[in-house]
This record gives C-alpha cells, structure tokens and sequence, in this order.
C-alpha cells in the first residue's frame, strides 16, 4: 500500500479483527470521576493491574501496540510492551479520551446522564468545551483506521468512553463500561461487527 492508498483510507475502519484493551486503573476511576483528557496517572491497584495483565498475556500474539498518549493508557501499554519487547509500538492521538471540558471531575453518573440528553440534544454541552460526539466518532474512527496501518490486528490500549461510542461506529450494542484492563476482540462478521470478551 503506497502513502497515498494509506491516506486516503483513513477515516474507515477496515473489516479486519483488532483487540482492544481499556487502561488499568487511576484514583479517578476508583472514585468513579469522569477523566476526559486529564491526565490522570495509574494509582498503586492500576500498575499491579497492567504487570498483571501483561504477565497473563504471554500466550498472546501481541505484534503491535497502538496506545492513546494519555499517560493512563500509555503507562498501560509500556507495562504490557516490557513482556512482549518485539512488538512495534505506536502513540496516536486521535485514540486520546473524549475531550468533556469544563465538565472534566465530574461524577461518572452524570457523564452517561449527559451522554442520554445528547441523543435528543446534540447541542447540550456545547457551551461548556465539550468535544462534540460527532468530531468524537470522526476521530475515533481515524485512530482505529490509523492503528490498521501499522498492523493487521494491532492490540489498541485506550479508553472507556471511546470504547462506548466505537460501538455505535460499529453497530453494535453499546458497552457503557468495562473493567480496567478489560480485553476485548472486535472482529468483523456475517452481520457487520461483533466484540467478544477475551
């Protein structure tokens, strides 16, 4: 594929299985906070949570890491690449958290309460710097696009609110949240896109 086919591909996600994996946990997750892009770092449980998982993965082909730079995805990551040193690893930025702005430390039950109002009014957060769901999707949607050209089945760490919305890019039911250091395969199937837990 030349520079120019890689381009114009981005912003579709090809029919090609990935994995995807949230981030282990932070003090924010554990007081159930909505992060967005603050840059909120693993606490004590999130770093035994990634050695954890990273030690438990070694029966995985892991060839690529595609990560979000955020440093609770990044840390993440970098645990898991210290088991598997071979693996390319990447840092792409469209893969970041939603942006939610002034909103940022707010109660994870107001955040999905938030995202309910949205499906009726679009416009409902749009005064407080919130990034819109549709500047989201098209950046998700380039990140997961980008991450296919580094790798046919790259392991993407990032995060849980993107996981949600990827779920609508996809058409499948949503996941409104999984466990830190959750990983999920999403393949492609005879009905469009189904995400299995592994």
């Amino acid at each position: 594929m030349t520079n120019k086919d890689a381009s114009e591909n981005l912003g579709k996600i090809e029919p090609k299985h990935f994995f995807f994996l949230r981030h282990a946990e932070t003090d924010w997750n554990h007081k159930k906070l909505c992060q967005g892009q603050k840059d909120i770092p693993l606490n004590e449980k999130g770093v035994l949570e990634a050695k954890s998982f990273a030690s438990s993965s070694t029966n995985l082909r892991i060839d690529c890491i595609v990560t979000s730079p955020l440093s609770r995805a990044l840390e993440t990551a970098r645990l898991i690449h210290q088991v598997h040193p071979k693996a390319s690893f990447q840092i792409v930025s469209e893969l970041s958290e939603r942006n939610w702005g002034l909103l940022e430390g707010i109660s994870s039950e107001e955040m999905y309460s938030l995202e309910r109002k949205e499906l009726e009014y679009p416009q409902c957060t749009e005064e407080k710097g919130v990034e819109s769901r549709a500047a989201f999707r098209t950046r998700i949607t380039k990140g997961i696009s980008l991450a296919q050209t580094f790798h046919q089945h790259p392991l993407i760490v990032s995060h849980g609110r993107l996981l949600y919305e990827l779920c609508s890019i996809l058409g499948v039911p949503p996941l409104m949240q999984v466990k830190n250091c959750q990983l999920l395969k999403i393949k492609p199937s005879s009905n469009g896109w189904d995400i299995e837990f592994v």
